[in-house]
């Protein structure tokens, strides 16, 4: 080009989206399974990692409202979160990052200990979702979640 001329550049923005592999069900940034399968606490911890996941942090209330949605289609009400208040009783933290909880919603009255051994986070669809602590050694379904996901680059799959 001379003196004078005009350098035009295009910017091509392609569009990422996040796709989650079968059996799992995606919302903003991750992807979730519900566990058909029951387990203790700490198992369940460790099939979601065999995943490359964790147990499902729940830590706004439109995460919240997603996981009522997902647990609408199907049978138990008892699922493990990831969250514990093993290291120190009563300070509650998302395991395994250690992040303390930002947001609850936890049934009246709880978390209450009882018995001096609950110390694993359950959310019960019989009780609106609600939280309580309870044994972690009861095997109870679980909830899988992966931030990782797979992205896509395909603008057909954003919405």
């Amino acid at each position: 080009m001379g003196k004078g001329g005009i350098l035009l550049l295009a910017f091509v923005h392609t569009a990422v989206a996040l796709t989650c592999p079968n059996g799992w069900t995606v919302n903003q940034n991750s992807c979730y399974h519900v566990s058909r399968d029951r387990e203790s606490w700490v198992e369940a911890t460790r099939m979601c990692e065999l995943h490359g996941g964790y147990l499902a942090h729940i830590e706004t209330a439109e995460e919240q409202t997603f996981m009522k949605q997902l647990l609408q289609r199907v049978n138990d009400h008892q699922y493990w979160l990831g969250g514990s208040d093993w290291t120190i009783e009563g300070k509650w933290i998302w395991e395994p990052r250690g992040v303390a909880f930002n947001f609850t919603s936890w049934s009246h009255g709880e978390p209450d200990n009882r018995h001096n051994e609950q110390h694993c986070l359950l959310l019960d669809t019989h009780s609106h979702n609600q939280w309580f602590d309870h044994d972690c050694n009861d095997a109870r379904h679980y909830i899988c979640e992966n931030s990782e996901g797979v992205e896509s680059t395909d603008p057909d799959l954003v919405g």
